[in-house]
């Protein structure tokens, strides 16, 4: 543990506290079975130099001083003894060590948490106009309920004995082999799934489970702005909690149509907008159509190119759950005539021989009129 032969138990304890926060799974980068190897290590250290009788054993004879102390000559799980201190070191941080050790709290607490309902997912698909404007939708969830027959016990009239498998704890011990000896943990018990009760006579209603599939209909409002992956909590609306238990949580993942006549980027629109080639060369006033119905001035200015774009602050999706929006990008598209009558032509054709154009085609409407004539 890298403390002193004559180190304090407070320091004992903060060295461990170190040590094993290092070779916790979710923080430690190590492989997984090395991080379990040297936890155990720490943990063997801390047993013995927590432990008054075996530090002056370790002291005086090393190692083989304490393995007489452990049950197998070797030390395991089940020869650590301080689950105590686990919370008085850890806080909060020790509920994290449950699965190794079987837990840290009460026997109550262990069983609510084992307890909870699991939570549910539900995609749901919007079209661009309702993610702008946000939208109120009803969903219909298929999920299990509390059997009104039984009230949620799984028993015949209500009424429960202790369970027959962990007799009434609600515990069962689970031990693992492993390359580095025997694993043991605490589990909610399967058979009454950590409550320490069962059916004394099963309900027939629902086959001692104490739940029935219902389909529960729920309004939920998506705000302006969604975009796909958009998560909305429904807190108490996944799986029923079992025995009084908390009920899991709704997640609905919204799912964003796209509209082939709008681009989207997070917050941003994009809009391709025709103009004609008068209106491009000598520039003009123009009413861009916005998302949410409306219409926004634009100055197109002279001489404006094909494909040029233009951004117009603050005209396009809602940000969400924020009093703002993102930008609107207008791109020019030219607007080219399929018909022409006779005087435009002329006059496209003088255009064109003022500005210098000597293509063969320009003169084609001209030799036309001639034979007419």
């Amino acid at each position: 543990m890298g403390v002193t032969k004559t180190a304090t138990p407070d320091e004992i304890k903060k060295a461990y506290r170190k040590l094993a926060r290092q070779y916790h799974p979710d923080v430690t980068q190590e492989d997984p079975k090395v991080a379990e190897e040297k936890f155990k290590e720490v943990s063997e250290a801390y047993e013995v130099l927590a432990d008054e009788k075996k530090r002056q054993l370790y002291d005086q004879y090393g190692h083989a001083g304490v393995d007489s102390q452990f049950q197998n000559g070797n030390f395991t799980w089940n020869d650590f003894s301080h689950y105590g201190d686990i919370r008085d070191i850890f806080g909060d941080f020790g509920s994290i060590f449950d699965a190794i050790f079987g837990g840290g709290g009460s026997s109550s607490s262990r069983r609510q948490q084992s307890q909870a309902g699991r939570d549910m997912r539900m995609d749901i698909e919007i079209s661009l106009e309702e993610a702008y404007s946000g939208v109120k939708r009803k969903i219909s969830v298929p999920k299990f309920e509390a059997c009104t027959s039984c009230n949620g016990t799984g028993s015949k009239g209500g009424k429960q004995v202790n369970c027959p498998d962990c007799k009434g704890t609600g515990q069962a011990r689970v031990v693992q082999n492993s390359g580095f000896g025997q694993f043991v943990s605490v589990v909610p018990c399967r058979k009454c799934r950590g409550t320490g009760r069962a059916p004394g006579s099963e309900c027939e209603d629902c086959d001692g489970n104490g739940r029935t599939q219902h389909t529960a209909h729920i309004e939920i409002e998506i705000a302006p702005g969604a975009d796909t992956g958009t998560r909305l909590r429904v807190p108490g609306a996944g799986e029923m909690g079992h025995s009084g238990a908390r009920n899991g949580d709704l997640y609905v993942i919204v799912h964003v149509r796209e509209d082939p006549a709008w681009g989207r980027n997070g917050a941003d629109l994009y809009k391709d907008v025709e103009i004609s080639f008068a209106e491009a060369a000598l520039g003009s006033e123009i009413e861009v159509p916005t998302l949410g119905g409306g219409k926004v001035s634009m100055s197109v200015p002279a001489g404006t190119q094909p494909d040029q774009t233009f951004r117009l602050r603050g005209s396009g999706m809602p940000i969400m759950n924020y009093n703002g929006k993102g930008d609107l990008y207008v791109r020019i598209k030219l607007k080219v005539p399929q018909r022409l009558s006779a005087e435009q032509k002329d006059l496209l054709v003088k255009f064109a021989e003022l500005d210098g154009d000597k293509s063969q085609f320009l003169k084609f409407p001209k030799k036309d009129r001639k034979r007419k004539r």
